[in-house]
């Protein structure tokens, strides 16, 4: 499958290359802003056969009748204010990116804005700004380019493929059937006074939905609600795909889920990312928080991730309509600092379904699950392994310390009676990578629970072939 992505992406940039249906945007010096005789061999004017813009507006604009535009090396950012407003009028508009990508492809024929070639693309969202805000909890709305009022990317057409850029500020998708790829996000954005990275939100009728966002860096997410609505991606009624990502330095929820009005007969799916620490807040930095509030999406399936130094890891809202599970992740060193709940914690009374995780500790005074769940019937928790090299871990419930042991916590809850304790023995357990949470030995010799429908293996690497985090070799 990844041969044949690579010899599609391949013949998508060959063949796009060679038609009039690509369109450029270059602000090399001797540009012509509108010129039909663009090299991008020479990346001059007057000897070449394609049109090129100096310009991110009018290169957007010309996209509706175009199907490829190329970028090239260099550092774009909407004009200031006033000329800004010279264009736009008065009214500020938090969706608007300084890259605006309102075109649609169809089905059949994608749009593609994307980096030529490998080249560094700077998407800023306030000009002459290309740094994070040094204080992530500062509201004062001055600092970097994480409150300048409008986005760096905008994309609210519909099939259209985002790939490359680099961003300071943020990434706001509001259209469908939208795919944003192989990017370095940072630097969260204005959107509700909540620093997201990437907002995936809609008030159009039937929300957004066939988004996906895939290998991407995503971190340095800032001041907002941070504990609570804020988040690196932020998600209102939306239906989706986060796949291959690596998070990292964020302020708040890596994740987080809310308000999915209009997405029946649509799933959510998170999985192979890598949910690193953060080094910007102490109050915590929690994996994936608050699911779905309104519980109109079908399913939510999170699979396959690893969470390394979260003060929680996955924390359970309520469930959607059908289903909700969270299985073969891998927890390291999760539920630990201020502000922690555990590997597994919940609050609202949602279902969950937690099986075939890998919970790992370390450092002593970590918790497993912390649980508000009401009644029992509501957890489904089996066939996991858990482990910690300190002996010291607490399984909670109801705001108590309830268990200090696996064997105490089966007879409690009634739950986990197919899960193990067990060494995961890792290649390297004080690691920093998702490499180094693979498990030593042959994969096809680990067998650590039997019984469960996904299968014989606790934790996010099941052969050892998994890519998990940012996939290097992707687009090559």
């Amino acid at each position: 499958m990844k041969k044949l992505r690579t010899i599609l992406m391949l013949g998508l940039f060959a063949s796009s290359i060679c038609h009039a249906d690509t369109i450029f945007l270059d602000n090399h010096p001797g540009i012509v802003n509108g010129s039909t005789t663009y090299d991008p061999e020479t990346r001059t004017c007057g000897k070449g056969k394609y049109k090129v813009f100096a310009n991110l507006d009018q290169a957007a604009r010309a996209l509706s009748g175009a199907d490829v535009l190329y970028v090239r090396a260099g550092t774009y950012c909407r004009p200031s204010v006033g000329k800004y407003r010279e264009v736009h009028g008065n009214k500020v508009n938090y969706w608007t990116g300084a890259l605006a990508i309102n075109a649609s492809g169809t089905p059949k024929k994608r749009k593609l804005v994307s980096i030529y070639n490998d080249e560094l693309v700077i998407i800023q969202a306030k000009s002459s700004v290309s740094n994070y805000n040094p204080d992530p909890a500062d509201n004062s709305f001055k600092s970097s380019s994480h409150y300048y009022p409008h986005p760096a990317i905008s994309i609210s057409g519909a099939y259209v493929d985002v790939m490359g850029f680099k961003t300071y500020g943020q990434v706001v998708i509001s259209g469908h059937d939208i795919t944003l790829e192989n990017c370095d996000l940072g630097g969260g954005g204005p959107h509700m006074n909540q620093g997201q990275v990437v907002a995936i939100n809609s008030n159009r009728e039937g929300g957004v939905y066939n988004v996906v966002v895939r290998n991407n860096k995503i971190h340095h997410s800032c001041w907002g609600e941070s504990t609570g609505n804020g988040a690196a991606i932020m998600c209102y009624n939306a239906s989706f795909i986060v796949e291959n990502n690596e998070f990292y330095d964020n302020y708040g929820p890596d994740i987080a889920i809310k308000d999915t009005g209009d997405q029946e007969g649509r799933d959510i799916i998170i999985r192979y990312n890598f949910f690193g620490p953060s080094s910007l807040t102490e109050s915590g930095n929690v994996g994936l928080a608050g699911h779905n509030q309104d519980r109109l999406v079908d399913n939510i399936y999170i699979h396959h991730n690893i969470f390394l130094n979260k003060t929680t890891g996955i924390s359970f809202r309520m469930e959607p309509r059908l289903e909700h599970v969270a299985y073969n992740n891998t927890f390291v060193n999760c539920g630990q600092g201020k502000g922690e709940t555990g590997d597994i914690g919940d609050w609202l009374n949602p279902i969950i379904n937690v099986y075939n995780n890998l919970y790992y500790h370390s450092k002593p005074g970590q918790k497993f699950y912390d649980i508000q769940t009401k009644p029992w019937s509501n957890l489904n928790s089996d066939y996991n392994l858990l482990f910690s090299t300190t002996g010291d871990t607490q399984w909670r419930h109801l705001y108590r310390d309830r268990c200090s042991t696996l064997a105490t916590w089966q007879r409690y809850s009634g739950k986990d009676k197919n899960s193990v304790w067990k060494d995961p023995d890792f290649v390297n357990p004080s690691g920093s990578r998702p490499e180094d949470f693979k498990r030593k030995g042959d994969p096809g010799s680990i067998r650590d629970v039997t019984g469960s429908k996904y299968g014989q293996v606790c934790g996010g690497y099941v052969t050892g072939n998994e890519v998990i985090g940012v996939d290097k070799e992707r687009g090559k």
